[in-house]
């Protein structure tokens, strides 16, 4: 099951719900108060119609563990006082996000419809993919794609999937999705009306579906997929941190969870750990190891630790101070010392070149992990 699936709730537009009716408000409220769900159950928190529904029976496979979704840790809110968390320059620009929704009351209605139908288009695309909302990073990616590949001894083992705003606009993909998704959709005629009613609501509401928001999943998944939206992605790089490096630092840190997908039985035999909150922030300070290792070694990205240390200071403090969630990350000084000493890593093997097999980089990270928290 897909870990941290959630419909997110919008906390920070509450203060907007004030314009809208009553009936509204509730409405509002009932879609904010639903349930995670995994992908083996989707609910869909609103429809267009009964027919635009879509089937809570549609099970996708492979995904019997899945990483976690950096677009769930993006809008955490509950910050816990007093800790090194703190709003950064992420927060600002997550907040222009935001802000067009207080005056949407379609956005509002129907964000996490479209954030449903915007994770199953990433997820369940097989065609030719592209990298940034107009394709600007897709050699870019496809070189990192093929370093990573032969860096971690996995030729063709991983796909990586772009997430869009834009296919929310897409009539033709829309209907693909209706088909394989939908319920009550027998014919490419059924999809095609409920993709005109989607089509219909974009061209009436300002914030559908252009918003980053829509763009905002980052994970790997069981079945050898990374997706990464152009929002998560424009919104780091909005902060002031060269887009280069945050699509490097995102994949990077999603390859190690597929790395550590491959080798879960042997590494975890037993778990990471009996508490699940302490069991995901092991296997985060680990991707985060993985990830740093990688992106500072000469023979893998080659950034210089500066470079490589002003990603994941803001990448860090994205949001995850929710110290006893059982999707808790570790703090950020922690995530930090634990890339710093993947940096050490990667150091100490600068002159002979060496590159770690994955066990060997795995064991590394063992045997300094207590460091982290000292």
């Amino acid at each position: 099951m897909l870990k941290n699936f959630n419909k997110i709730a919008l906390l920070t537009l509450c203060a907007g719900f004030m314009s809208i009716s009553c009936e509204k408000e509730h409405e509002v409220e009932e879609i904010m108060n639903v349930d995670a769900a995994g992908v083996n159950a989707v609910q869909s928190a609103r429809t267009l119609s009964a027919n635009a529904t879509l089937n809570p029976d549609f099970k996708l496979e492979p995904v019997a563990y899945a990483g976690h979704n950096l677009r769930n840790e993006v809008f955490k809110m509950d910050a816990v006082a007093p800790s090194e968390c703190a709003p950064t320059a992420f927060n600002q620009e997550i907040n222009k996000v935001i802000q067009p929704f207080f005056s949407d009351p379609l956005a509002l209605t129907y964000y996490s419809l479209y954030l449903d139908l915007s994770f199953y288009m990433a997820y369940l695309d097989t065609s030719e993919q592209y990298f940034g909302d107009e394709g600007q990073y897709t050699n870019f990616v496809r070189k990192r794609v093929r370093e990573l590949e032969k860096f971690w001894g996995m030729p063709g083992e991983i796909r990586v999937n772009g997430q869009h705003t834009a296919s929310l606009n897409d009539r033709e993909k829309l209907a693909d999705l209706y088909m394989i998704v939908g319920v009550n959709v027998e014919t490419r005629e059924d999809a095609y009306a409920i993709a005109d009613q989607l089509l219909a609501i974009n061209e009436a509401s300002p914030v559908l579906p252009e918003s980053p928001y829509f763009a905002m999943d980052g994970f790997a998944t069981t079945g050898d997929l990374i997706v990464i939206g152009d929002g998560i992605t424009s919104v780091l790089a909005n902060t002031g941190i060269a887009e280069d490096i945050v699509w490097t630092g995102i994949l990077a840190h999603e390859w190690a969870h597929e790395i550590q997908f491959n080798n879960y039985a042997e590494w975890y035999p037993n778990g990471a750990d009996e508490d699940p909150a302490a069991a995901t922030r092991l296997t985060e300070l680990e991707a985060d190891f993985l990830a740093a290792y990688y992106m500072t070694h000469k023979r893998g990205a080659t950034y210089n630790w500066k470079r490589v240390e002003q990603f994941f200071e803001l990448f860090f403090n994205i949001g995850d101070c929710s110290f006893a969630s059982s999707g808790h990350h570790g703090t950020p000084l922690q995530r930090m010392e634990a890339a710093r000493l993947g940096y050490e890593l990667a150091t100490s093997a600068q002159k002979k070149g060496h590159i770690l097999s994955q066990q060997e980089a795995h064991e590394a990270f063992i045997a300094v992990f207590g460091d982290i928290f000292e």
